[in-house]
């Protein structure tokens, strides 16, 4: 039997939270945003499986910078299914930046999984952009790329989305060290390179931040940059913490600069997200990434963190020795998907 889906409505929000927080406690794949019966839009929708980004711990207030304009529609950005006040299954669709570039994202009621196949959901999220794109095109005969993804051994996603013309394009690894053998901040600064210190973020960095940030992801797959505008949404949310941000600094410059936040997940007390690690490329190959991950690592240790996870992209093979070396070991894998939409 196929599933029906429907357009979001409000007297949704309580059964859509109930579904994320299911699907949540079976699988982990809900881990950005609690449920909150209080919150006046559906926003966890957007964070099963990471589709605003592959960053953990989203807050509100970033989900909502991040819909931007579309916050005043996102009820036409959230399809849902299910019957009896009850809500089984969610499709969501995001544009990137354009009406060109989409992402697609599902969460599934572990206990109906078997009646509410992937082929359906799909569908009914690639016709559900061809509606929203062909609109922002003005009818214009056009293509649209859209993005969707699933952990890498999910056979049922991946078969799925082959028979819907997705191909897969890359994989992000996710993983994991557990801090009780960390090194401490004292033994990174034996390896830093000549002329370079290590300290903490302060106030009055944003400039130099958003320089380097920039400049060590200039060449990075997706183009993703700060304004001074979303930094300061950024360092102002509750998953910024100075003592565990590092700056390597060099003649009043960032040579790098490596970013951990604490988990926002109430089940996951005592793990933290090393969210950025980045180099200028003028100082790369001196090993300074590996001294800023150290000193990070001791200090998550020192402010009584027990566990650091990362996500790293299976094209940057190069990491994986040092990530390995610091005791990473992978849990997971997701993979991106891609193919392209008429409208």
């Amino acid at each position: 039997m196929k599933v029906r889906f429907r357009e979001y409505c409000d007297s949704d929000l309580k059964a859509l939270g109930g579904l994320v927080a299911r699907a949540d406690t079976h699988d982990g794949a809900a881990r950005a945003l609690a449920p909150d019966a209080e919150d006046d839009l559906p926003l966890y929708a957007f964070a099963p499986r990471y589709p605003l980004g592959l960053e953990r711990g989203l807050t509100r207030d970033e989900v909502r910078s991040r819909l931007g304009s579309r916050l005043a529609e996102v009820e036409r950005l959230v399809l849902v299914a299910g019957e009896g006040g009850a809500v089984n299954a969610c499709v969501t669709v995001y544009p990137v930046g354009s009406e060109s570039s989409w992402m697609l994202d599902w969460v599934v009621d572990p206990g109906t999984r078997g009646t509410v196949a992937v082929d359906g959901i799909v569908q009914a999220g690639l016709e559900r952009i061809q509606h929203l794109a062909s609109e922002g095109m003005r009818g214009a005969a056009a293509k649209c790329s859209v993005e969707a993804r699933g952990l890498r051994e999910d056979g049922e996603v991946t078969a799925g989305l082959s028979r819907a013309g997705f191909q897969a394009v890359r994989t992000f690894v996710i993983m994991a060290c557990e801090l009780g053998w960390a090194p401490t901040a004292l033994q990174s600064r034996e390896c830093v390179p000549e002329g370079i210190s290590l300290r903490s973020y302060r106030s009055g960095d944003a400039p130099a931040w958003i320089e380097a940030f920039n400049s060590s992801f200039s060449d990075h797959w997706g183009g993703f940059s700060y304004s001074d505008e979303s930094w300061a949404r950024h360092a102002s949310s509750p998953r910024f913490r100075k003592e565990i941000s590092v700056v390597a600094e060099v003649a009043g410059m960032f040579a790098g600069i490596c970013h951990c936040a604490p988990s926002l997940n109430p089940r996951e007390e005592g793990v933290a997200h090393l969210h950025i690690l980045g180099v200028r490329p003028e100082f790369r190959r001196r090993g300074l990434g590996a001294c800023l991950m150290v000193e990070a690592m001791g200090r998550l240790r020192e402010n009584g963190f027990e566990r650091v996870e990362l996500d790293m992209d299976s094209l940057n093979f190069k990491a994986l020795p040092l990530y390995e070396g610091l005791g990473f070991r992978e849990m997971e894998a997701i993979t991106i998907y891609r193919r392209q939409l008429a409208v």
